[in-house]
């Protein structure tokens, strides 16, 4: 079945066009500048058309899994709850992002690890998702039981990515340990109470695991070929080691400078949209703008917020100037490629047809009306 869409504003690769999009079997097999009117089957009018986004680092699965803490939730409804947030937000391929280390607002993320990934397994397999769901592990390297997590899962055909971090109070994202005091206190809690937190983070944490440990992801992710990616980087020691380690994505620098040393290695510079939105780290790190602002943006991720990546896309072409097609493939193609799906991400022939149809609403908001994946509209 052909199908076409037209719009005054389709983000192709080469830039901002009115025309039409050609869809045949779920494939962009034409996009047309110059259509004929009587051929449209749809007609978006001012309303954009954007590929749709690719998501390769959110725990919102774990927030739909235990809803409020200490009250888990069925797994299989988790998954359909976060799918649909998902596919509401415009994306169309998202990699569920689970930490395999410890206990988050309650959640003991080792007993519910192979619950969430097996629900997940469950709903796609019953073709009862919206989006595409892939994987992505988040290898915490002082964990020591980290590789028993692990190994059950790393043959999973969803798997498509694999990242090593240190969440060490001390160490990369929480170098300064006062600063975090400082706003654990400012937020409410009590000295006593950040003393507990502080506590529970360094619980289950084994330091002189955390070499070995990198060395067997960093092995496992060459041997089954998926891609690696550094969380957290804060040196230019921190980005040498990634680099030698086969990282193609810098995930999360704390500094501009571990983020400048990236990029002289060609990795990909990740930062969560949230943080872009918000204009600042929740942890009290590295600026997402700041990094748009020096031209070193490559990838933005929902991190925590579906909605953040649509609308960090439109910020950078409203508020810094970017074009269009830079700007979106922050959230499509250029995620796409680095985890090595190269047949979604662009509106161009050959190319899956994931497009979402956007409305500019008060303030700058761009609103998902509606959202097709491979030609089929999913919202």
């Amino acid at each position: 079945m052909e199908r076409r869409i037209h719009s005054q504003a389709i983000v192709t690769p080469e830039g901002l066009i009115c025309g039409e999009v050609v869809i045949r079997d779920g494939e962009i097999v034409a996009v047309d500048g110059k259509p004929a009117a009587s051929c449209r089957d749809e007609d978006w009018g001012a309303d954009w058309l954007v590929p749709g986004l690719v998501d390769i680092h959110t725990d919102n699965l774990e927030r739909h899994y235990q809803p409020r803490p200490g009250a888990l939730w069925d797994g299989y409804g988790a998954a359909l709850a976060h799918d649909g947030q998902c596919a509401s937000a415009g994306i169309t391929t998202v990699l569920d992002s689970l930490s395999l280390h410890g206990m988050k607002d309650g959640l003991d993320r080792r007993t519910s690890l192979g619950p969430m990934i097996a629900a997940m397994d469950q709903a796609a397999a019953d073709g009862a998702l919206r989006a595409e769901h892939l994987l992505h592990l988040r290898c915490e390297v002082t964990n020591p039981e980290l590789l028993d997590l692990l190994e059950p899962h790393v043959d999973n055909a969803r798997l498509r990515l694999l990242s090593v971090m240190d969440h060490t109070p001390g160490q990369r994202q929480t170098t300064d340990v006062a600063g975090l005091q400082s706003r654990l206190l400012a937020g409410g809690h009590s000295e006593a109470d950040v003393k507990e937190i502080l506590s529970d983070r360094h619980m289950g944490r084994d330091p002189s695991a955390a070499h070995a440990n990198r060395r067997s992801v960093v092995a496992m992710a060459r041997a089954y070929g998926v891609p690696l990616c550094a969380h957290d980087d804060a040196t230019i020691e921190h980005v040498d080691e990634a680099h030698a380690d086969g990282c193609v994505i810098a995930e999360f620098p704390v500094t501009l400078a571990a983020a400048a040393h990236s990029r002289v290695y060609d990795m990909a510079i990740c930062m969560g949209g949230p943080n872009f939105v918000r204009g600042s780290s929740h942890s009290g790190n590295l600026s997402a703008r700041a990094c748009a602002q020096a031209d070193m943006l490559d990838i933005l991720a929902s991190d925590y917020v579906p909605l953040s990546m649509l609308r960090s896309a439109f910020m950078l072409i409203d508020d810094f100037g970017w074009a269009p097609e830079k700007a979106l493939a922050t959230v499509a193609a250029t995620p796409a490629r680095k985890v090595g799906l190269t047949d979604r991400g662009e509106i161009a022939p050959g190319q899956r047809a994931d497009l979402v149809r956007v409305a500019r609403r008060t303030d700058g908001w761009p609103v998902p009306k509606e959202v097709w994946r491979q030609g089929l509209r999913i919202a």
